[in-house]
């Protein structure tokens, strides 16, 4: 389960981030007035570029493991001196 989740944890932490902060500036807003809604558009963006590189990562996993499958079927088939 730790392989299958290994891309996507800093996606996860970074969204949980995310929606903390979200939470912090709507209290912030509603209490004082003040808008907090830059940051809020940068943290809410984050999650998506650690998402893409989780996406990516899981893509070169697979075609890691293909290859390995490959290559270990080569090996087998090729006789041994």
């Amino acid at each position: 389960m730790r392989v299958k989740l290994g891309p996507w944890i800093s996606a996860i932490f970074c969204a949980a981030l995310a929606v903390i902060t979200t939470v912090g500036n709507l209290w912030m807003y509603v209490v004082t007035g003040v808008n907090g809604s830059v940051t809020m558009v940068y943290i809410g963006f984050m999650p998506m570029c650690f998402f893409f590189v989780g996406a990516y990562l899981t893509q070169l996993r697979n075609e890691n493991r293909e290859m390995r499958t490959r290559l270990d079927a080569l090996d087998n088939a090729m006789p041994h001196a």
